[in-house]
C-alpha cells in the first residue's frame, strides 16, 4: 500500500518502510487535489491550473496515461467503482463524466442558473448522486439516475466551504467543512443537519476523513493545528490532539494510520490508537504539502467490470498473470496474493491490451505487469467458490478421443486420463512422471488444475481478510472507547481540582469569619 502527497511535486511513500518509492513533477506552482481509484490503480491528478491528469505508478516510475481534454476543468474525481468514468468540474460552472476508456463525454449536466466555479466533486456511496461544491458556498447534487440537479445545499453559518464528501458506506451522509471553522453532517435525503459542531476550529477547516474501520469517527484538521476526532452517532468530540504543524489536508486508512500534510512541507504520520506522538515524519517536498491521500485496499472486479487493459472473450478461459521478474515492489498486488507463475499467456495478454488505448505504450516495458485476471467480489462470492472447488475435486470424468470440439470438457483436477497403471502414483501426490494421452487434455487439466488452486487461496485470502478486519473493527471500537474513556477522566480530574480550590477557598473564608468573630469578641468585652 502506497501514501501519496502533492505539493510542487507528487511523492509516493510505501506504507511498509516508509521509503519514498516515486518521485513525480512536471508543473509550475502547487497541485491541487490527488486522489487513487477505488480499484487501487490509478492516481487522478489536478495541476495548479486545473488540468486533469491520469497516472499510474510502474516499477520505477509513474507515467501519465490521459489528460482529460475539457476546457476550464478545475477539480475532477474518480467514479466509486473502478477507473472507467470521471467527474470533471469546471471554471464556468460545468459538471461532465468523463470516460476513460473511448475518451468521450458520457453526460454532461445542465448548466445553473448563477453558474460558479466547480472546487470539489465526490460521489456517494453507491453512485447514485454526485456533489459538486462552487465557490459560492453552494452545494449542489446531481443525481445520476435523471442526470439533473435534484437539490441544493446552503449553508447559514458559512459561504465558504474549504472541504466536502459523501461518506464512503452512508449514501445520503455529506460532510461539509468551513473556514469559520464548521464542520457539518448533512442528511441530503431529508436536507437536515445530522451533527453540526460549531466552531470545533480557531481556524479554517482545510481537510476531514472518515474512518474505514468504524463508520461512526471522523477526523478533522485546521490550519488551527489540531486535530479532532469525532463520534458520529453520539455526536460529540472524543478527543482533541494539537500539534506544532499548520495542517493542511488528512486521510486515513484501513490500518488505523493517520497521514496529514502540512505547510512546513512535512507529512505527518499518526497511528489512531495513540495520538500522543507522531508515527512517522515523512519529508521530500520543498513546498507546503497541498493533499494527501491513501492507495485503497484493492477490490475483487465483477466480471461486469472489465478492466481498461483487457477486453471480454468469447469463450471465459482462466486468465494467468505473467510472473513478475526482478520487481521490488507490485503496486497491482500489494494487497493479494503475489501472480501465479504457471502459464505464459503474453500472446493475449498483447493483443487484448492493443485493443484499448487507454493503455498505448505501457505494454512496452518489460518491466511493467499488466493485470489481466477477472478477479471476483470475494465478499459475495466466496462460498459459491468454495463450494465449486469441492464439486470439481469430488468430480471424475473420462474424456472421449474424439474431435477437439467435443473433448472440450472440465475433467477433474485430481484425474489424468489415460494413465491408470499410474493411478497408485497419483493417489501417492506423485504427479512428475503422468504423460497425458493429448495436448488438449493436458491443457485442460492444467488450467482447471489452476483455476481450483487460484479458488482455493482467493477462498483462504478471504477467511484472512475478514478475520483481520473483524480484529480491526474490534480494535477500532476499543480505540474509540479508550479515547471517550480518558476524556471523561480528564473532565472528572478537572471538576476534583476545582472542588479542591472551592475547598481552600472555603477553608479560608471560614478562617477569615473566624477571625472577625474573635476581633469582634474582643471589642465588645473592650467595652464592657
Amino acid at each position: 500500500m502506497y501514501l501519496s502527497s502533492v505539493s510542487s511535486r507528487l511523492l509516493i511513500h510505501d506504507v511498509n518502510s516508509w521509503d519514498l518509492k516515486f518521485s513525480n513533477g512536471c508543473y509550475d506552482g502547487l497541485m491541487r487535489d490527488v486522489s487513487w481509484s477505488d480499484d487501487s490503480k490509478y492516481i487522478l491528478q489536478v495541476n495548479s491550473v486545473g488540468l486533469v491528469e491520469i497516472l499510474c505508478p510502474t516499477d520505477h516510475d509513474v507515467r501519465s496515461l490521459q489528460h482529460i481534454p475539457i476546457k476550464d476543468t478545475w477539480s475532477a474525481s474518480f467514479h466509486r467503482d473502478g477507473h472507467h468514468h470521471v467527474a470533471v468540474g469546471t471554471k464556468s460552472g460545468n459538471v461532465k463524466i468523463w470516460d476513460t476508456k473511448h475518451k468521450t463525454i458520457t453526460k454532461a449536466f445542465p448548466t445553473l442558473s448563477h453558474p460558479s466555479c466547480v472546487n470539489i466533486l465526490s460521489y456517494n456511496a453507491k453512485n447514485t448522486s454526485l456533489a459538486a461544491t462552487m465557490s459560492n458556498g453552494d452545494t449542489v447534487i446531481y443525481g445520476l439516475i435523471s442526470n439533473i440537479p435534484v437539490q441544493r445545499v446552503k449553508l447559514t453559518c458559512s459561504k465558504s466551504i474549504s472541504a466536502m464528501k459523501f461518506h464512503h458506506e452512508s449514501q445520503s451522509l455529506l460532510g461539509l467543512a468551513t473556514e469559520e471553522g464548521h464542520v457539518i453532517l448533512r442528511d441530503v435525503n431529508t436536507n437536515h443537519d445530522k451533527a453540526f459542531f460549531e466552531n470545533i476550529h480557531a481556524s479554517p477547516v482545510s481537510d476531514f476523513a472518515f474512518s474505514l474501520i468504524n463508520k461512526d469517527v471522523m477526523l478533522s484538521s485546521g490550519f488551527d493545528k489540531i486535530i479532532q476526532v469525532y463520534d458520529i452517532k453520539l455526536q460529540n468530540v472524543v478527543s482533541t490532539v494539537k500539534t506544532s504543524h499548520t495542517l493542511t489536508s488528512i486521510a486515513m486508512n484501513k490500518d488505523n494510520q493517520v497521514a496529514l500534510g502540512s505547510k512546513n512541507c512535512d507529512v505527518i504520520v499518526y497511528d489512531l490508537r495513540d495520538l500522543s506522538r507522531p508515527l512517522k515524519i515523512l519529508k521530500g517536498h520543498d513546498q507546503s504539502v497541498s493533499k494527501v491521500a491513501f492507495q485503497p485496499t484493492r477490490k475483487k472486479l465483477v466480471p461486469t467490470d472489465i478492466s481498461l487493459r483487457e477486453e471480454m472473450d468469447p469463450i471465459s478461459v482462466p486468465k494467468v498473470k505473467t510472473p513478475a521478474t526482478e520487481r521490488s515492489s507490485d503496486i497491482f498486488f500489494m494487497n493479494d496474493t503475489p501472480p501465479n507463475n504457471n502459464i505464459n499467456v503474453s500472446n493475449s495478454r498483447d493483443n487484448r491490451a492493443n485493443q484499448s488505448s487507454f493503455l498505448i505504450g505501457l505494454n512496452k516495458s518489460n518491466n511493467f505487469d499488466i493485470d489481466l485476471d477477472f478477479d471476483f467480489d470475494r465478499k459475495s462470492d466466496k462460498h459459491e467458490l468454495r463450494f465449486d472447488s469441492e464439486r470439481n475435486m469430488n468430480k471424475i470424468s473420462t474424456p472421449v478421443n474424439k474431435s477437439a470440439g467435443e473433448n472440450f470438457v472440465i475433467p477433474s483436477p485430481l484425474f489424468i486420463p489415460n494413465s491408470i497403471q499410474d493411478d497408485n502414483k497419483a493417489l501417492n501426490g506423485n504427479f512428475t512422471n503422468i504423460k497425458p494421452s493429448g495436448d488438449i487434455h493436458a491443457t485442460d487439466n492444467d488450467m482447471t488444475d489452476t483455476k481450483v488452486v487460484n479458488e482455493l487461496k482467493d477462498f483462504i485470502s478471504d477467511v484472512a481478510d475478514d478475520n483481520r478486519n473483524y480484529f480491526l473493527h474490534i480494535m477500532m471500537a476499543l480505540t474509540k472507547q479508550k479515547l471517550y474513556l480518558e476524556k471523561q477522566l480528564n473532565t472528572l480530574n478537572q471538576k476534583v481540582h476545582n472542588l479542591e480550590q472551592n475547598q481552600n477557598s472555603l477553608v479560608e473564608a471560614n478562617r477569615m469569619l473566624t477571625l472577625q468573630v474573635e476581633q469582634l469578641k474582643t471589642q465588645q468585652n473592650n467595652v464592657q
